[in-house]
């Protein structure tokens, strides 16, 4: 049947919190607004033969320090719209891919790499003798040896890499609305936020906590690769700030 209008009411209210008159017949809650506990959507269909049907959800919200998170507890089977309880990070659009970072700089790295490899292995072996090209080739040697990375920052990438990658994706671009983007997330200011979401996780979402997989090294390796991985300049934190969190 076809769907005329769909009214909303929230717990006792009297009158309804919104009116859906067309499709996609989709509601969406921030439990940042509500209390804590039990709360109770009606759903009030009214189809265009005149016919009327009635929905109940039931769904939970908790806060945790400043973040406010909702799950559905109770759902009718087969009803025509869709209800969601998003928490604010989730309804954070996704950063925009800098096309020049992500598009045409690896390719300008690439060409340059190889114009310069092509030019040392063909002059290089024509211009300078012998004994200068294995000299010239043992300072290039100890010119090219990387420097070792910052190990809080090396840890970081590898425990992001493991543990975060397969939902957040590897350039923290995430797969909203389930898995919010990190790259560019102003959220990530908030550095206790950051660090209580790692090892407390979002009940509700499905953020798991790590607490117990993550020493205070780990996690706050973890976090300050997020926080300053992909353009992010939130700045890093360290295993005291951490331990105070747990």
């Amino acid at each position: 049947m076809d769907v005329a209008r769909v009214e909303v009411f929230l717990d006792n209210q009297d009158e309804p919190f919104a009116v859906l008159e067309k499709p996609p017949f989709t509601i969406e809650l921030d439990p940042s607004g509500l209390a804590q506990g039990t709360h109770y959507l009606i759903a009030v269909v009214h189809y265009a033969d005149g016919s009327v049907d009635r929905h109940e959800y039931v769904f939970e919200v908790a806060r945790r320090g400043p973040v406010y998170a909702g799950h559905i507890a109770r759902a009718p089977i087969m009803a025509p719209i869709e209800v969601r309880v998003v928490d604010s990070v989730e309804l954070e659009a996704p950063a925009r891919p800098d096309f020049f970072r992500y598009a045409l700089l690896p390719v300008l790295l690439f060409l340059i790499f190889v114009g310069t490899a092509t030019w040392l292995a063909y002059y290089g072996e024509h211009a300078i003798p012998g004994g200068a090209l294995a000299a010239a080739g043992q300072v290039q040697a100890k010119a090219e040896k990387p420097t070792p990375a910052t190990p809080g920052l090396a840890d970081g990438k590898a425990l992001y890499q493991q543990l975060c990658a397969s939902c957040h994706q590897p350039d923290g671009r995430g797969m909203p609305p389930s898995f919010p983007a990190l790259a560019g997330n102003e959220n990530l200011k908030d550095a206790e936020y950051v660090i209580k979401t790692v090892l407390h996780g979002k009940p509700g979402t499905a953020m798991p906590p790590f607490a117990a997989q993550l020493d205070d090294q780990k996690a706050a390796a973890v976090v300050s690769y997020i926080r300053t991985a992909w353009g992010n300049d939130f700045g890093s934190v360290t295993p005291e700030e951490v331990a105070r969190s747990r």
